[in-house]
Protein backbone atom coordinates (compact mmCIF):
# COMPACT_ATOMS: atom_id res chain seq x y z
CA UNK A 1 0.00 0.00 0.00
CA UNK A 2 1.30 3.43 -0.53
CA UNK A 3 1.95 6.24 1.34
CA UNK A 4 -0.25 8.67 -0.87
CA UNK A 5 -3.07 5.92 -0.13
CA UNK A 6 -2.57 5.87 3.27
CA UNK A 7 -3.10 9.83 3.53
CA UNK A 8 -6.16 9.54 1.66
CA UNK A 9 -7.55 7.14 3.71
CA UNK A 10 -6.06 8.62 7.27
CA UNK A 11 -7.74 11.82 6.07
CA UNK A 12 -11.29 10.19 4.93
CA UNK A 13 -11.17 8.30 8.47
CA UNK A 14 -10.71 11.80 10.10
CA UNK A 15 -12.94 13.65 8.53
CA UNK A 16 -15.85 10.83 9.04
CA UNK A 17 -15.00 11.14 12.42
CA UNK A 18 -15.51 14.76 12.85
CA UNK A 19 -18.81 14.90 10.06
CA UNK A 20 -20.32 12.04 12.31
CA UNK A 21 -20.65 14.94 15.29
CA UNK A 22 -22.31 17.82 12.84
CA UNK A 23 -25.64 17.84 13.07
CA UNK A 24 -28.54 20.31 13.37
CA UNK A 25 -29.68 18.23 16.44
CA UNK A 26 -26.48 16.28 17.41
CA UNK A 27 -26.84 13.68 20.87
CA UNK A 28 -24.54 14.43 22.74
CA UNK A 29 -23.66 11.80 25.64
CA UNK A 30 -21.08 14.27 27.08
CA UNK A 31 -22.87 16.96 28.32
CA UNK A 32 -24.78 15.10 31.11
CA UNK A 33 -28.52 16.64 32.38
CA UNK A 34 -30.24 14.09 34.08
CA UNK A 35 -29.02 11.68 37.40
CA UNK A 36 -28.90 8.34 35.23
CA UNK A 37 -26.78 9.88 32.84
CA UNK A 38 -24.79 11.56 35.12
CA UNK A 39 -24.11 8.11 36.33
CA UNK A 40 -23.17 6.57 32.78
CA UNK A 41 -20.74 9.46 32.51
CA UNK A 42 -19.10 8.96 36.11
CA UNK A 43 -18.80 5.03 34.80
CA UNK A 44 -17.36 5.97 31.43
CA UNK A 45 -15.07 8.46 32.21
CA UNK A 46 -12.24 6.85 34.80
CA UNK A 47 -12.62 3.56 32.30
CA UNK A 48 -11.40 6.28 29.47
CA UNK A 49 -8.89 6.91 31.66
CA UNK A 50 -7.97 3.25 32.54
CA UNK A 51 -7.98 2.54 28.96
CA UNK A 52 -5.86 5.26 27.39
CA UNK A 53 -3.37 4.40 30.49
CA UNK A 54 -3.13 0.77 29.27
CA UNK A 55 -2.45 2.08 25.26
CA UNK A 56 0.51 4.33 25.97
CA UNK A 57 1.96 1.70 28.59
CA UNK A 58 1.59 -0.86 25.62
CA UNK A 59 2.19 1.28 22.76
CA UNK A 60 5.73 2.54 24.39
CA UNK A 61 6.73 -1.05 25.21
CA UNK A 62 6.34 -1.66 21.55
CA UNK A 63 7.99 1.19 20.16
CA UNK A 64 10.90 0.70 22.85
CA UNK A 65 11.50 -2.74 21.66
CA UNK A 66 11.19 -1.69 18.06
CA UNK A 67 13.85 0.77 18.36
CA UNK A 68 16.15 -1.01 20.52
CA UNK A 69 16.25 -4.42 19.17
CA UNK A 70 16.13 -3.24 15.41
CA UNK A 71 18.09 -4.72 12.59
CA UNK A 72 21.01 -2.82 11.78
CA UNK A 73 21.34 -2.49 7.99
CA UNK A 74 24.19 -5.43 7.23
CA UNK A 75 27.14 -4.76 5.47
CA UNK A 76 28.16 -5.58 1.95
CA UNK A 77 30.23 -8.13 3.26
CA UNK A 78 28.88 -9.35 6.20
CA UNK A 79 27.17 -13.13 6.44
CA UNK A 80 23.49 -12.57 7.05
CA UNK A 81 21.54 -14.83 8.95
CA UNK A 82 17.81 -15.50 8.80
CA UNK A 83 16.05 -11.73 10.01
CA UNK A 84 18.67 -9.84 8.51
CA UNK A 85 21.07 -10.27 10.98
CA UNK A 86 24.58 -9.78 10.57
CA UNK A 87 26.32 -13.03 11.96
CA UNK A 88 28.14 -11.45 14.68
CA UNK A 89 25.31 -9.10 15.87
CA UNK A 90 22.85 -11.63 16.25
CA UNK A 91 20.70 -10.48 20.13
CA UNK A 92 20.30 -13.31 22.64
CA UNK A 93 17.17 -14.61 22.75
CA UNK A 94 15.27 -14.87 26.25
CA UNK A 95 12.81 -17.85 26.09
CA UNK A 96 10.13 -16.88 29.66
CA UNK A 97 10.69 -14.37 32.31
CA UNK A 98 8.73 -15.44 35.41
CA UNK A 99 8.24 -12.25 36.99
CA UNK A 100 7.16 -10.39 34.35
CA UNK A 101 4.82 -13.03 33.33
CA UNK A 102 3.39 -12.66 36.90
CA UNK A 103 3.05 -8.89 36.53
CA UNK A 104 1.35 -8.72 33.45
CA UNK A 105 -0.88 -11.00 34.59
CA UNK A 106 -1.90 -9.76 38.02
CA UNK A 107 -2.19 -6.19 36.80
CA UNK A 108 -4.45 -6.49 34.24
CA UNK A 109 -6.50 -8.60 36.31
CA UNK A 110 -6.26 -6.56 39.03
CA UNK A 111 -7.93 -3.50 36.71
CA UNK A 112 -10.47 -5.37 35.25
CA UNK A 113 -11.60 -6.63 38.58
CA UNK A 114 -11.46 -3.09 39.58
CA UNK A 115 -13.83 -1.65 36.88
CA UNK A 116 -16.19 -4.79 37.02
CA UNK A 117 -16.93 -3.98 40.51
CA UNK A 118 -17.93 -0.39 39.42
CA UNK A 119 -19.23 -1.38 36.25
CA UNK A 120 -21.81 -3.76 38.21
CA UNK A 121 -22.76 -1.04 40.79
CA UNK A 122 -23.51 1.69 37.95
CA UNK A 123 -25.53 -1.38 36.03
CA UNK A 124 -27.81 -2.19 39.23
CA UNK A 125 -28.20 2.21 39.58
CA UNK A 126 -29.35 2.14 36.06
CA UNK A 127 -31.57 -0.80 36.42
CA UNK A 128 -33.16 0.59 39.74
CA UNK A 129 -36.73 1.94 37.51
CA UNK A 130 -38.68 2.69 41.22
CA UNK A 131 -38.95 6.17 40.47
CA UNK A 132 -39.94 8.72 43.00
CA UNK A 133 -42.85 10.51 41.01
CA UNK A 134 -45.75 7.93 41.55
CA UNK A 135 -48.54 10.12 40.15
CA UNK A 136 -47.21 9.93 36.67
CA UNK A 137 -46.30 7.12 34.20
CA UNK A 138 -45.73 7.23 30.34
CA UNK A 139 -46.02 4.46 28.13
CA UNK A 140 -43.69 4.44 25.45
CA UNK A 141 -44.61 2.75 22.14
CA UNK A 142 -42.12 2.74 19.26
CA UNK A 143 -43.53 2.21 15.24
CA UNK A 144 -42.01 2.74 12.24
CA UNK A 145 -40.81 5.49 12.13
CA UNK A 146 -42.37 7.33 14.93
CA UNK A 147 -42.47 7.54 18.75
CA UNK A 148 -46.08 7.49 20.87
CA UNK A 149 -46.35 8.65 24.15
CA UNK A 150 -49.74 7.56 26.00
CA UNK A 151 -49.92 9.57 29.67
CA UNK A 152 -51.10 7.71 32.90
CA UNK A 153 -51.54 10.88 35.54
CA UNK A 154 -52.46 8.41 38.08
CA UNK A 155 -49.11 6.34 37.56
CA UNK A 156 -51.64 3.51 36.49
CA UNK A 157 -50.56 1.76 33.22
CA UNK A 158 -52.69 -0.88 33.16
CA UNK A 159 -55.98 1.38 32.73
CA UNK A 160 -56.69 3.49 29.44
CA UNK A 161 -54.15 6.29 29.13
CA UNK A 162 -55.67 9.99 30.39
CA UNK A 163 -54.59 11.33 26.71
CA UNK A 164 -51.69 10.22 24.19
CA UNK A 165 -48.79 12.50 22.02
CA UNK A 166 -46.63 11.63 19.89
CA UNK A 167 -42.27 12.36 19.00
CA UNK A 168 -42.05 14.77 21.93
CA UNK A 169 -42.65 13.67 25.53
CA UNK A 170 -43.05 16.33 28.15
CA UNK A 171 -42.13 15.42 31.76
CA UNK A 172 -41.75 17.78 34.74
CA UNK A 173 -38.19 19.15 35.58
CA UNK A 174 -36.26 17.49 38.47
CA UNK A 175 -38.73 14.40 39.04
CA UNK A 176 -38.02 10.73 38.11
CA UNK A 177 -40.71 9.93 35.53
CA UNK A 178 -41.12 6.12 35.05
CA UNK A 179 -41.60 4.43 32.06
CA UNK A 180 -42.59 0.91 30.30
CA UNK A 181 -41.56 0.77 26.68
CA UNK A 182 -42.40 -1.37 24.18
CA UNK A 183 -43.32 -1.93 20.49
CA UNK A 184 -46.26 -2.16 17.54
CA UNK A 185 -44.22 -3.82 15.32
CA UNK A 186 -40.26 -4.38 15.23
CA UNK A 187 -37.87 -4.21 17.82
CA UNK A 188 -36.91 -0.37 18.55
CA UNK A 189 -34.48 1.32 21.13
CA UNK A 190 -35.79 4.40 22.75
CA UNK A 191 -32.41 6.96 23.92
CA UNK A 192 -32.29 10.19 25.34
CA UNK A 193 -28.74 10.44 25.41
CA UNK A 194 -28.27 13.37 27.85
CA UNK A 195 -30.90 11.90 29.82
CA UNK A 196 -30.53 8.39 30.56
CA UNK A 197 -29.15 5.33 28.16
CA UNK A 198 -30.57 2.96 26.05
CA UNK A 199 -33.83 0.50 26.28
CA UNK A 200 -35.01 -1.56 23.88
CA UNK A 201 -38.76 -1.24 22.84
CA UNK A 202 -39.81 -5.19 22.34
CA UNK A 203 -42.90 -6.36 20.58
CA UNK A 204 -45.38 -8.32 23.28
CA UNK A 205 -43.06 -6.93 25.92
CA UNK A 206 -42.73 -3.56 28.47
CA UNK A 207 -39.42 -2.41 29.66
CA UNK A 208 -39.74 -0.27 32.80
CA UNK A 209 -37.10 2.84 32.29
CA UNK A 210 -36.58 6.17 34.13
CA UNK A 211 -35.87 9.61 32.93
CA UNK A 212 -35.23 12.49 34.82
CA UNK A 213 -33.65 16.00 34.17
CA UNK A 214 -31.78 18.40 36.21
CA UNK A 215 -33.10 21.38 34.43
CA UNK A 216 -35.38 23.00 31.65
CA UNK A 217 -34.75 22.14 28.02
CA UNK A 218 -35.11 20.22 25.12
CA UNK A 219 -33.29 16.99 24.58
CA UNK A 220 -32.66 15.26 21.56
CA UNK A 221 -32.98 11.28 20.84
CA UNK A 222 -32.74 8.84 18.48
CA UNK A 223 -33.41 5.16 17.93
CA UNK A 224 -30.84 3.12 18.51
CA UNK A 225 -31.70 -0.46 17.32
CA UNK A 226 -32.03 -0.76 13.04
CA UNK A 227 -35.61 -1.20 12.38
CA UNK A 228 -35.82 -0.84 8.77
CA UNK A 229 -35.99 2.01 5.82
CA UNK A 230 -36.53 4.98 7.72
CA UNK A 231 -34.61 4.13 11.07
CA UNK A 232 -32.28 6.79 10.25
CA UNK A 233 -35.22 9.42 10.93
CA UNK A 234 -36.73 8.22 13.59
CA UNK A 235 -36.20 10.76 16.35
CA UNK A 236 -37.58 11.76 19.07
CA UNK A 237 -37.57 14.65 21.55
CA UNK A 238 -37.94 14.92 25.31
CA UNK A 239 -38.90 18.83 26.81
CA UNK A 240 -37.99 19.68 30.63
CA UNK A 241 -40.69 22.01 31.52
CA UNK A 242 -41.56 23.45 35.40
CA UNK A 243 -43.61 21.95 37.26
CA UNK A 244 -46.02 24.70 36.70
CA UNK A 245 -45.76 25.06 32.90
CA UNK A 246 -46.33 21.23 33.32
CA UNK A 247 -49.85 21.28 34.82
CA UNK A 248 -51.05 24.49 32.20
CA UNK A 249 -50.05 21.56 29.53
CA UNK A 250 -51.48 18.86 30.84
CA UNK A 251 -54.84 20.99 31.36
CA UNK A 252 -54.51 21.43 27.53
CA UNK A 253 -53.75 17.94 26.23
CA UNK A 254 -56.69 16.96 27.96
CA UNK A 255 -59.10 18.75 26.16
CA UNK A 256 -60.95 17.23 23.43
CA UNK A 257 -61.36 18.72 19.72
CA UNK A 258 -64.72 20.44 19.02
CA UNK A 259 -66.29 19.34 15.97
CA UNK A 260 -66.64 22.49 13.88
CA UNK A 261 -69.26 23.35 11.65
CA UNK A 262 -70.21 24.95 8.58
CA UNK A 263 -68.57 28.73 8.21
CA UNK A 264 -66.07 28.16 10.98
CA UNK A 265 -62.12 28.58 10.00
CA UNK A 266 -61.39 24.82 9.06
CA UNK A 267 -64.17 23.50 8.76
CA UNK A 268 -63.49 22.02 5.04
CA UNK A 269 -60.82 20.82 6.30
CA UNK A 270 -61.99 19.15 9.00
CA UNK A 271 -63.99 17.26 6.43
CA UNK A 272 -61.31 16.36 4.23
CA UNK A 273 -59.33 15.07 7.10
CA UNK A 274 -62.48 12.83 8.34
CA UNK A 275 -62.33 11.75 4.53
CA UNK A 276 -59.38 10.98 4.23
CA UNK A 277 -57.38 10.49 7.38
CA UNK A 278 -59.23 9.15 10.10
CA UNK A 279 -58.86 5.73 8.97
CA UNK A 280 -55.11 5.88 10.53
CA UNK A 281 -55.39 9.24 12.41
CA UNK A 282 -57.04 10.49 15.84
CA UNK A 283 -58.46 13.43 16.84
CA UNK A 284 -60.33 12.79 19.85
CA UNK A 285 -63.55 14.19 20.11
CA UNK A 286 -63.94 14.69 16.36
CA UNK A 287 -63.09 11.26 14.36
CA UNK A 288 -65.09 7.96 14.71
CA UNK A 289 -65.26 4.64 14.18
CA UNK A 290 -67.47 1.82 14.75
CA UNK A 291 -65.81 0.16 17.89
CA UNK A 292 -69.05 -2.73 18.40
CA UNK A 293 -68.86 -3.56 14.96
CA UNK A 294 -73.08 -2.52 14.75
CA UNK A 295 -72.51 0.15 12.11
CA UNK A 296 -73.07 2.95 14.88
CA UNK A 297 -69.66 4.98 14.66
CA UNK A 298 -69.10 6.18 18.03
CA UNK A 299 -66.64 9.19 18.48
CA UNK A 300 -63.26 8.65 19.33
CA UNK A 301 -62.07 8.73 22.90
CA UNK A 302 -58.63 8.21 24.89
CA UNK A 303 -59.86 4.82 25.47
CA UNK A 304 -59.41 3.45 22.00
CA UNK A 305 -55.51 3.39 23.52
CA UNK A 306 -55.53 0.44 25.95
CA UNK A 307 -55.14 -3.53 26.12
CA UNK A 308 -51.75 -5.37 26.74
CA UNK A 309 -50.47 -4.17 23.51
CA UNK A 310 -51.00 -0.70 24.38
CA UNK A 311 -52.48 0.80 21.18
CA UNK A 312 -55.87 0.76 19.12
CA UNK A 313 -57.45 -2.35 18.53
CA UNK A 314 -56.90 -3.17 14.41
CA UNK A 315 -60.27 -4.24 14.32
CA UNK A 316 -61.46 -0.98 15.10
CA UNK A 317 -58.94 0.84 13.77
CA UNK A 318 -58.76 -0.11 9.99
CA UNK A 319 -55.84 1.00 8.26
CA UNK A 320 -53.21 0.76 11.43
CA UNK A 321 -52.10 3.33 13.53
CA UNK A 322 -50.76 6.42 13.27
CA UNK A 323 -49.69 9.67 15.24
CA UNK A 324 -52.21 10.87 17.21
CA UNK A 325 -52.87 14.63 16.42
CA UNK A 326 -55.52 16.47 18.95
CA UNK A 327 -52.89 18.89 19.97
CA UNK A 328 -50.91 18.72 16.93
CA UNK A 329 -50.07 22.23 16.94
CA UNK A 330 -48.25 22.15 20.16
CA UNK A 331 -45.63 19.95 18.96
CA UNK A 332 -42.63 21.20 17.88
CA UNK A 333 -41.87 18.87 15.25
CA UNK A 334 -43.96 16.32 12.91
CA UNK A 335 -42.97 13.14 10.62
CA UNK A 336 -40.90 10.98 13.41
CA UNK A 337 -39.08 14.62 14.66
CA UNK A 338 -37.62 14.32 11.31
CA UNK A 339 -39.18 17.68 10.14
CA UNK A 340 -39.53 21.07 12.18
CA UNK A 341 -43.09 22.50 12.71
CA UNK A 342 -41.81 25.99 12.87
CA UNK A 343 -39.27 28.04 11.30
CA UNK A 344 -36.06 29.89 13.43
CA UNK A 345 -39.06 33.10 13.84
CA UNK A 346 -41.76 30.99 14.99
CA UNK A 347 -44.08 30.44 11.97
CA UNK A 348 -45.77 27.80 10.43
CA UNK A 349 -43.51 25.94 8.18
CA UNK A 350 -45.94 25.09 5.83
CA UNK A 351 -44.42 24.60 2.42
CA UNK A 352 -42.80 21.58 4.54
CA UNK A 353 -46.08 20.49 6.17
CA UNK A 354 -47.95 20.61 2.47
CA UNK A 355 -45.33 18.64 0.85
CA UNK A 356 -45.97 15.98 3.68
CA UNK A 357 -49.23 15.70 3.39
CA UNK A 358 -49.23 15.39 -0.63
CA UNK A 359 -46.83 12.88 -0.56
CA UNK A 360 -44.95 11.95 2.23
CA UNK A 361 -42.85 9.18 1.05
CA UNK A 362 -41.08 11.45 -1.15
CA UNK A 363 -40.20 13.27 1.78
CA UNK A 364 -39.09 10.62 3.90
CA UNK A 365 -38.76 6.47 2.65
CA UNK A 366 -41.67 4.13 3.40
CA UNK A 367 -43.75 1.31 2.65
CA UNK A 368 -46.83 2.74 2.76
CA UNK A 369 -48.23 -0.11 0.78
CA UNK A 370 -47.50 -2.52 3.47
CA UNK A 371 -48.96 0.44 6.06
CA UNK A 372 -45.28 1.22 7.48
CA UNK A 373 -45.52 4.92 6.66
CA UNK A 374 -48.24 7.36 5.68
CA UNK A 375 -50.11 7.30 2.18
CA UNK A 376 -49.03 9.31 -0.49
CA UNK A 377 -52.28 11.78 -1.35
CA UNK A 378 -51.12 13.21 -4.59
CA UNK A 379 -54.85 13.13 -5.92
CA UNK A 380 -55.30 16.34 -3.81
CA UNK A 381 -55.32 19.25 -4.89
CA UNK A 382 -54.14 22.37 -4.05
CA UNK A 383 -56.70 23.66 -2.12
CA UNK A 384 -57.73 20.67 -0.41
CA UNK A 385 -53.92 20.40 1.09
CA UNK A 386 -54.04 24.20 1.82
CA UNK A 387 -57.65 23.42 3.99
CA UNK A 388 -56.33 20.27 5.81
CA UNK A 389 -53.33 22.31 6.47
CA UNK A 390 -55.83 25.33 8.10
CA UNK A 391 -57.99 22.49 9.96
CA UNK A 392 -54.41 21.68 11.86
CA UNK A 393 -53.69 24.76 12.64
CA UNK A 394 -56.91 24.31 15.31
CA UNK A 395 -55.60 21.91 16.85
CA UNK A 396 -54.09 23.57 19.87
Amino acid sequence: MSLRTLRIGGFVALATVLLSGCGKHPLDTFDTDGEKAELIADLFYPVLGVAIFVFIVVQSAIVYMVVKYRAPAPGPDDEVRPGGYPDDEYPGQNHGNTRLEILWTIVPTVMLAAISVFTLVSLFDLDDVEASEESLAITVVGQQWWWEFQYHLDGDTESPPDFVTANEMVIPVEVDVPLLITSRDVIHSYWIPRLNGKRDGVPGREHPWVIQANEVGRFAGQCTEFCGLSHAYMRMWTEAVSAADFDVWVENQLRTQPVLVEGDVGYDGQQLFVGNCQSCHVITGVTQRDRDGDGTPEVDTWDLYQGTDKYVDPAILTAGAAPNLTHFMTRQTFAGSFFDLYDADGDLNRAQLEAWIRNAPAEKPNNWENQQGMTPFTGLTADQVDDLVEYLTTLR
